[in-house]
Order: C-alpha cells, then structure tokens, then sequence
C-alpha cells in the first residue's frame, strides 16, 4: 500500500477496505490488499467507484474543517445504504466557500472606492 492509511472497514463478508492518501495527493482505494480505484482529489474532496463481488461501492472523502477540528469525513456506501460515515455530513464545499468569499471580496472593494471617490 502506498501513502497513509486513513480507513479500514470490515465487511459482512469478511473482506477488508481500506483507504490511503499519499503526499502526490493520490487516494487509492484497496480491497483485501488489492487497488481497486485511484483518484487525485481536487479540493480535498474524492469520490471513489468500484465493485466488489458484484455490488457497487463508493466512498467519498471531504475536508472536515471546525472550529474543533480538522481532518476529513469519510463515508462509505454499498449502493443506496451508508455502511458508514466518520465525521460529519458534507456541508459547504470549497468551491462554494471561494466563490462566497470572492463576492464578498469584490462588493467590499466595490463600496471602499465608492466611499473614497464620493
């Protein structure tokens, strides 16, 4: 395996998952030993598809960003039913928080040039 192990779930069958994010920024899902997805994550999110004796998996990485914490959410899924989640439930994404930031940015910069000018 390479990179740092941040998950590993037992299945009903007895099968392991585990999950690793190297410094390239590649997270690589691997099932009994063996890389079933790998995927760079762009924002710090990832979601990663694969099959495992016949059933379709994902699993999805978020940054968990608190004032309490920091880290990431992880949650697993065996098609429609969470297997399970550790961290907390997606919330603003980092897109999202740029672009609100970015506004909010550009109307103060708007009303600073406006008050200097009148």
């Amino acid at each position: 395996m390479i990179g740092t192990k941040l998950l590993s779930y037992k299945l009903d069958d007895g099968s392991m998952i585990e999950f690793t994010n190297a410094m390239s920024g590649f997270g690589r899902v691997y099932v009994n030993g063996e890389e079933v997805s790998k995927k760079r994550g762009w924002g710090g999110s990832e979601s990663h598809l694969f099959s495992h004796n016949g059933s379709e998996y994902q699993l999805n990485i978020w940054p968990l960003l608190s004032f309490h914490a920091f880290g990431f959410s992880i949650e697993l899924k065996k098609g429609e039913e969470r297997l399970m989640l550790s961290g907390k439930e997606p919330g603003i994404t980092g897109w999202k928080v740029f672009f609100l930031a970015l506004a909010v940015g550009v109307l103060l910069g708007m009303l600073t040039i406006f008050l200097i000018e009148s």
